[in-house]
């Protein structure tokens, strides 16, 4: 009977301990070596038949003017090139990957947002990428006249087209505040947590209104040498 529950013991452990080696390790720089079209998309939705899906478009090489004028005060209450807009960056605290399960997961921190951010404003997702080019279009506005180029517009106009994707397959995550009782954490800080199942066309994005967006290609994780990998 002793024998036999060794035996037991003995087993138990071995297959722990496999199960153990199969989670691995990605280091930060691994990470962004994946990180790709870095301050080129601006976060949207493309409108479906089954609801909105995830679509970035690259605005970055569109040389188009528009203002919005006051018509009371015949002022210019905004123009398209008033700001110069900012990428988000993220600030990774763990990276893993269980490359037999697929299992990608991921801590750590948002930044480069405004100050009151919430964050029901941030939107994470994995998924798969379809690139395709987008309309870009100006359109009347309520409070007050367009003008495109100098001309006022008085009804929808496409002006251009520009490069996007948009996700296919896609999972949505949420992001969240540090908590106001964890002492080690500012509790502005803008935190999130992704575990999923990912493939070798698995892309990981978060998008933010009016930044660029951060794009990984994690998929490319399942590809990487064995040799370089930390066990967990």
């Amino acid at each position: 009977m002793r024998k036999l529950f060794f035996t037991f013991t003995i087993c138990f452990f071995t297959i722990l301990s496999i199960a153990q080696t199969r989670i691995e390790v990605v280091e930060q720089d691994k990470l962004f070596e994946l990180k790709v079209d870095e301050n080129r998309f601006d976060y949207g939705w493309l409108p479906s038949m089954s609801g909105n899906i995830p679509c970035f478009r690259d605005y970055t090489k569109t040389e188009i003017s528009t203002e919005l004028v006051d018509i009371k005060k015949d002022s210019v209450i905004h123009t398209s090139t008033e700001t110069e807009e900012r990428g988000l960056k993220i600030v990774p605290a763990k990276i893993t990957l269980d490359k037999d399960g697929r299992i990608f997961f991921l801590r750590g921190e948002i930044t480069g947002a405004w100050e009151d951010v919430i964050p029901d404003e941030f939107e994470i997702f994995v998924g798969r990428r379809v690139d395709t080019v987008s309309n870009l279009a100006v359109s009347p506005n309520l409070h007050g006249d367009i003008y495109y180029n100098g001309v006022k517009v008085d009804k929808t106009i496409v002006i251009a087209k520009v490069p996007a994707f948009y996700l296919k397959d896609f999972k949505k995550f949420e992001a969240y505040r540090s908590s106001k009782e964890d002492v080690n954490l500012d509790n502005k800080k803008m935190l999130f947590e992704i575990s999923t199942v990912v493939d070798e066309e698995s892309i990981l994005v978060f998008g933010l209104s009016s930044r660029y967006a951060e794009i990984f290609n994690i998929g490319k994780l399942l590809i990487g040498k064995q040799s370089d990998e930390k066990i967990y």
